[in-house]
């Protein structure tokens, strides 16, 4: 957690409270997988696009809105009991964009000519997940969790270096690294092994109902769209 603790430090404090509920979030993934009964069964490495709404109207001619950024990530899949349809499938994907901080107070993804600064995200999502099997081939899956954003903001405008510390400010403050998810998954089944799929997950930014900016709750939403290739580490271990 050292990680989370140096960039929650900024204008001389260090929120603590949170810190604590960073920790709690992480804590999610050792205990979920922990009742678990069964051992992974796959891995899912996934490449897509993440949108992210920007409601503020005034970004309009600095940054198209929704703003298109792209991911790559991959999960695991741990069934709760020998061929149940729920399971626990915490996943990692990173991505990234350009930022600026706004007069507005908002650290937000930009066009490059008006960035100051290049953000590193994490998303760790620790989602509960129903599969549910149409046909010999085919497989939906439906889920829901909760979700770390961990993002990293670094200078490449000298210049405006000390917008930088506003924008991890920003991203720590306000409980805004919390996202509830949501997931709607199909795919089909191409080998004993090996399955191809679409996913379309949904980070809800819940914090704009405490947070006071303003532009309304889907604000800085985050869409992903991804394609996925599930590869079973048993092969007989089906859906």
């Amino acid at each position: 957690m050292w990680c989370i603790a140096a960039f929650t430090r900024y204008n001389g404090v260090v929120k603590r409270q949170h810190i604590a509920l960073a920790a709690l979030i992480m804590g999610l993934f050792p205990v979920v997988g922990v009742a678990a009964l069964e051992s992974p069964v796959a891995i899912r490495p996934t490449l897509g696009v993440v949108v992210e709404s920007l409601l503020d109207p005034s970004l309009a001619s600095r940054v198209a809105s929704p703003s298109i950024n792209f991911n790559l990530g991959s999960g695991l899949v741990l069934p709760f009991m020998p061929g149940s349809r729920f399971s626990f499938e915490p996943s990692a994907d990173i991505y990234y964009y350009n930022a600026e901080y706004t007069a507005k107070g908002q650290a937000v993804s930009t066009d490059v000519s008006f960035s100051s600064a290049f953000v590193l995200g994490l998303l760790l999502d620790a989602p509960l997940v129903y599969s549910l099997p149409a046909g010999p081939n085919f497989t939906f899956g439906f889920g829901a969790g909760l979700c770390l954003d961990v993002r990293v903001a670094f200078t490449t405008d000298p210049l405006n270096a000390e917008k930088t510390p506003l924008m991890n400010g920003y991203f720590w403050d306000k409980a805004r690294f919390i996202l509830p998810s949501t997931l709607i998954r199909g795919e089909y089944k191409l080998t004993d092994r090996v399955d191809f799929g679409f996913t379309g997950r949904v980070f809800w930014p819940i914090y704009n109902l405490w947070s006071g900016d303003g532009f309304g709750f889907l604000d800085h939403g985050m869409y992903l769209v991804d394609l996925s290739v599930l590869y079973r580490l048993d092969k007989g271990a089906g859906n």
